[in-house]
């Protein structure tokens, strides 16, 4: 049998060259991962990220796979009616269905709700005999926080070559915060580890010298992040991955992590007012505490990626300009901006539906590039208009040559892509057509 997975376009930062698109990106583990999980000699499976490869249309698919985030629901929906138009069942599965189940049905023949390693495998198995059902759910989350029997994923069925990092490796999911605007709570509440064991031996899988975690927060249980990184040492890779600001404050904890070949973090430093960072929950953040967090990281030889957001309701239209000139004066290595973004499933999304502050549930714009709701203290297109000029200025080549040359205790060739990223991102804010206004309706 014939199986097409598809993930949509989300507009992810890429580079093209003609016919070739390379994704700034480290590959993806969704649909690897579920290709893994079904016996190869049943089901060939055909895996599409159109965000590198466009999606066959005249795939002959006996069954067709969608996954689903909110900024791609809409464009996803769309390839869910084209193939059954074409008689071929859709399955629709991801955070946007396990969020809006109800919405998402209205557009699949199946829906799959919750986490996959065990409804995959069962819906892959009715269907081989005729006998798909129209949900599947898996509520059933593990007493002791374990993640086992994840695979290692299908990557022979993905190309390498569309991706800046092609060897990705999931270890823990989930996190222990509750970040306002963040749906992983909604989607996975709790935070669970796959054993050592198996993650070692996934990376020891992996061709590749640099690979990236895509964990939500890999150190979060710093047990299980010191037994890990201390297995990882052997392997002499070199590693990125997403952690918070209080990795600074664990130095035996950075020690481990350098040894086991960490290069750079991505941190969610979020705003430069401890009074936001309290309202957001995410006040274990400490602003004053930031210049000492850039040190210590380039101390120890890690890049820093310092992602900051505007929009937030303590925000008016000086935020811009402090926040950027706050980027350059703490040396963030690879700076990134975003714009507050109400997901549904988020107590942000509840509480602006509640003061009626949501101006469209368009989802193509929930995307953290497009502003979807009332600022409190400026107008959407005041928002707009800033979150583009930040990232304008911040990119600037004499700016981007003090983070890249000028700037020695961290990876250049790190840094320097990182930056080249996002200036080719400045571009595309002022010249694609769907960065030209704040949002659609």
């Amino acid at each position: 049998m014939k199986i097409l997975m598809i993930m949509p376009d989300a507009h992810m930062h890429k580079l093209r060259i003609g016919s070739f698109t390379r994704s700034f990106r480290e590959a993806p583990l969704t649909l690897t991962t579920l290709a893994a999980l079904a016996p190869s000699d049943q089901f060939h499976f055909k895996l599409i990220d159109e965000s590198i490869d466009k999606v066959p249309l005249d795939y002959p698919a006996d069954l067709v796979a969608i996954s689903v985030i909110t900024g791609t629901a809409c464009r996803a929906y769309e390839y869910a009616k084209y193939f059954r138009r074409r008689s071929i069942p859709v399955v629709l599965g991801g955070v946007h269905v396990t969020i809006l189940p109800g919405e998402a049905a209205q557009y699949a023949d199946t829906i799959v709700i919750g986490m996959a390693e065990k409804t995959w495998p069962q819906l892959l198995k009715d269907f081989s005999l005729n006998k798909m059902k129209k949900v599947y759910r898996d509520d059933r989350l593990p007493d002791d926080f374990t993640l086992k029997g994840v695979p290692s994923p299908r990557i022979d069925l993905q190309r390498r070559s569309g991706y800046m990092i092609p060897d990705t490796v999931q270890a823990t999911r989930g996190c222990k915060h509750q970040c306002d605007f963040c749906t992983v709570p909604s989607v996975w509440p709790g935070f669970y580890k796959r054993p050592v064991s198996d993650v070692i031996s996934h990376i020891q899988s992996l061709p590749g010298k640099y690979i990236a975690f895509n964990d939500v927060s890999l150190v979060d249980d710093r047990e299980y992040a010191k037994e890990l990184f201390t297995a990882m040492i052997p392997l002499k890779k070199r590693w990125g991955g997403l952690a918070t600001t209080m990795v600074s404050r664990d130095l035996e904890l950075l020690e481990l992590m350098k040894k086991s070949g960490c290069i750079y973090l991505l941190l969610g430093m979020e705003s430069a007012n401890q009074k936001t960072l309290c309202s957001i929950s995410k006040g274990f953040n400490k602003e004053n505490e930031y210049r000492e967090v850039v040190k210590t990281l380039h101390e120890y030889g890690i890049s820093l990626q310092g992602c900051f957001v505007f929009g937030f309701d303590e925000d008016d239209s000086s935020i811009f300009e402090t926040t950027v000139q706050r980027v350059l004066d703490l040396k963030i290595d690879i700076p990134r901006y975003s714009i507050y973004t109400p997901y549904p499933g988020t107590r942000l999304f509840k509480r602006l539906s509640e003061e009626n502050r949501i101006l469209t549930l368009n989802w193509e714009n929930y995307d953290t590039m497009h502003v979807v709701f009332q600022p409190a203290k400026m107008s959407p297109e005041e928002l707009y208009r800033g979150f583009k000029w930040a990232y304008e200025k911040t990119f600037q080549l004499t700016h981007i040559a003090k983070r890249t040359i000028l700037q020695s205790e961290t990876p250049s060739l790190i840094n320097f892509f990182g930056n080249l990223c996002y200036r080719i991102f400045v571009k595309r804010l002022y010249h694609e057509e769907r960065f030209a206004r704040p949002y659609m309706t």
